[in-house]
C-alpha cells in the first residue's frame, strides 16, 4: 500500500510537543521580519476562490493551517486534523479534529468547521474541479466528520495540504462572501492585522496558537510578519542586502548565485526530487499549436540548454519533463523532441504551407527583468526557425487570468511541484479534460486514460506505471515544452527557523514549491 496512505491513517494519541527547529540551541521568542516576495495577490485570500500562486500561496502559511502536510519521508501526516483514515477501498475517509484548538475569532476548530470548508471547496470556481470526486461530506459528531468519494481516491490526503492552498478558514469568513477574500480568520500562528494591497501585509503573532516546542514554548517565535510584494528580483535582492528585508524567495539562478556570495546572508534551497518546472505552456486549443507538426517545430526549434547557460549559468538542472526524480513517472527518457534546428525549418515550412504561410507565435511572461530576458532568448531562437515570433508583459497576478482566460500563444510559466507521494495530487488536475487549470487545453485520450489509472491506483506500482505512461504521452507530441528544474531558494539574514518546526507526529515538514513553514521561524540576533 502506499506508504503515504498508511501515514496518514496513524492518528496522533495526544497534542505532541514538537522540537526546537534544527540548530537552534534556544531560540527566544520575539522581533519582526519582513518577508519579500515576487508579486501580490490581488483576488484576495477566500481560499475557495483565490487564485494563489507562490506568494499567495506563502502569506497563506502564515494565517491557515492545513488539515494534513508533507515531511521529509514523503509522507502526509495529520496537521491540523488529528487523523485521516480511509476505509479499505479508499472510497470513504474519517477526519477527526484535533481537540482544543479556536480559530483567531474565538470559534472552535471542529466537525462543522472542517465540513464547512470541505463545502466551500467543492463549490469553489477552480476547487470544484480539484476535489470534484467528492461524492458526499457528512458531519459524524462534533469531532468527526466522513467523506465519501465517487473512486477509490488514495491521494486524498495530499488533496487536503493541496501545496499548501487548502487552509482551514473558520465559518465566519466562509459564510460572508462579501468579504471572505479580506477578513482572513483561520487557526494559524499569525493573524491579519493590515493588508495594504500592493504595499505589505502585516500578519501578528496568535497567542492562542496551537503549538508549542519541546520547552514547552508557544510558538510562533516572531511578534510579526510583514510580507512586501516586490516583482523585480533584482529590487528585491538590493532590499535583502541592505537591510529593509530579513527574508525573501527567489526562483532566479542569477539571484541566487549572487546572494550565495554576500557576507551574513544564509541561502535554503528546495533539494533535488520535488521540484516544480519552468516551462513553455502551449495552447493547443487554436492554431498554431493545435497542430502536431506546430508543437514539434517549436520544440526542436528551442535550445533549452543554450538559455539555461545565458540565463542561469547552467546552475538548473535541464528537465526532459514536468516529472522530477522522486515523482511517480519519472523517466531518465521520456521521449521529449531536442534541439534540432535542421528539423525545427523543415516542420516550420510545413505548418506554413498547411496554413497559408502563417506561424505566428507570441511569448508571454510576466514583468520580471530576468523573465522578459528569456523571452527574448525565445523569440529570437523561434525567429532563427523561420517562426514569426513576439513577446508581451504583463504582471503576475493579470498573468494568471490570461492564462485561464486562454489569451495567450505560448506560456512562460513555473508550476507542476512532483508530489512526494502521489503523481495524482497534481497532473490530473492540471492536466484532465476540462479542467479550468488545464490552461494548455490538453486533449489527448491516452494522457486522459493514465490520469484515470493512476488515479484510481491503491499501489504504488500500479501508480507509477500509469504516470509513466502519461510522461511518454505528454511529451512524445509534446503537450508542453519543459526548460529546467526550479531551485527555489529562501535568502535571509539573522534567522533560524527556515524550515519550520516539526510537525505533530515529530517528523520535519518537508521543503516543497518554494513555501515555508513560517510557525519556527526566529531572529538569532535582535
Amino acid at each position: 500500500m502506499i506508504a503515504a496512505v498508511a501515514a496518514a491513517a496513524v492518528a496522533a494519541a495526544t497534542l505532541a510537543a514538537v522540537a526546537a527547529p534544527a540548530g537552534a540551541a534556544t531560540p527566544k521568542p520575539g522581533g519582526e521580519v519582513r518577508f519579500g516576495l515576487e508579486a501580490e495577490t490581488t483576488g484576495g485570500y477566500c481560499l475557495s476562490q483565490a487564485n494563489l500562486a507562490i506568494s499567495g500561496i506563502q502569506v497563506v502559511a502564515a494565517i491557515y493551517d492545513t488539515l494534513t502536510a508533507p515531511n521529509t519521508k514523503g509522507e502526509y501526516v495529520p496537521n491540523l486534523a488529528e487523523s485521516v483514515t480511509p476505509n479499505a477501498t479508499f472510497n470513504e475517509w474519517t477526519i477527526k479534529a484535533r481537540p482544543g484548538i479556536t480559530f483567531h475569532d474565538g470559534t472552535p476548530f471542529n466537525a462543522d468547521a472542517i465540513v464547512a470548508n470541505i463545502e466551500a471547496w467543492r463549490k469553489g470556481l477552480l476547487f470544484q474541479f480539484v476535489f470534484s470526486n467528492i461524492a458526499s461530506v457528512s458531519k459524524v459528531d462534533d469531532a468527526t466528520v466522513k467523506v465519501t468519494t465517487k473512486v477509490p481516491w488514495a491521494a486524498f490526503p495530499a488533496y487536503l495540504y493541496l501545496v499548501g492552498r487548502a487552509g482551514i478558514m473558520a465559518p465566519a469568513q466562509i459564510n460572508n462572501p462579501g468579504t471572505c477574500a479580506t477578513n482572513l480568520i483561520g487557526t494559524g500562528p499569525f493573524k491579519l492585522e493590515t493588508w495594504k494591497t500592493n504595499e505589505s501585509f502585516v500578519a501578528v503573532k496568535n497567542a492562542n496558537y496551537w503549538k508549542k516546542d519541546a520547552k514547552g514554548t508557544k510558538l510562533p517565535y516572531l511578534d510579526k510578519i510583514t510580507f512586501v510584494p516586490i516583482p523585480d528580483t533584482p529590487s528585491r535582492q538590493n532590499q535583502l542586502e541592505g537591510g529593509q528585508l530579513t527574508l525573501m524567495h527567489t526562483s532566479a539562478a542569477d539571484a541566487i548565485d549572487s546572494l550565495g556570495g554576500v557576507s551574513g546572508v544564509q541561502l535554503t534551497t528546495e533539494p533535488p526530487g520535488n521540484r516544480d518546472v519552468r516551462y513553455y505552456l502551449l495552447n493547443t486549443a487554436k492554431a498554431p499549436f493545435n497542430s502536431p507538426d506546430a508543437r514539434l517545430a517549436l520544440a526542436h526549434a528551442l535550445n533549452i540548454k543554450k538559455i539555461n547557460q545565458i540565463r542561469n549559468k547552467g546552475l538548473f538542472d535541464v528537465a526532459n519533463s514536468i516529472i522530477d526524480s522522486k515523482g511517480q513517472g519519472y523517466l531518465k527518457k521520456s521521449g521529449l523532441p531536442t534541439y534540432d534546428l535542421k528539423k525545427a525549418k523543415e516542420l516550420v515550412a510545413k505548418v506554413k504551407a498547411a496554413n497559408g504561410g502563417a506561424f505566428d507565435v507570441s511569448f508571454l511572461t510576466t514583468n520580471d527583468s530576468g523573465s522578459l530576458a528569456e523571452a527574448q532568448l525565445l523569440v529570437e531562437q523561434a525567429k532563427a526557425a523561420g517562426i514569426n515570433a513576439t513577446l508581451a508583459q504583463v504582471d503576475q497576478s493579470s498573468l494568471i487570468n490570461e492564462a485561464l482566460a486562454g489569451k495567450f500563444s505560448v506560456l512562460l510559466w513555473r508550476n507542476f511541484h512532483s508530489d512526494p507521494a502521489y503523481g495524482d495530487a497534481g497532473n490530473y488536475v492540471w492536466f484532465s479534460k476540462g479542467s479550468p487549470v488545464n490552461f494548455g487545453k490538453i486533449d489527448d485520450a491516452t494522457v486522459q486514460a493514465s490520469l484515470d489509472a493512476g488515479r484510481a491506483a491503491l499501489t504504488t506500482a500500479d501508480g507509477k506505471a500509469a504516470y509513466e505512461d502519461f510522461n511518454k504521452a505528454m511529451m512524445g507530441s509534446p503537450w508542453l515544452i519543459p526548460a529546467w528544474f526550479v531551485d527555489w531558494t529562501i535568502a535571509s539574514k539573522g534567522m533560524g527557523g527556515i524550515l519550520g518546526a516539526p510537525l505533530p507526529d515529530g517528523s520535519k515538514p518537508l521543503y516543497l514549491y518554494g513555501r515555508i513553514p513560517v510557525d519556527g521561524l526566529y531572529l538569532t540576533k535582535k
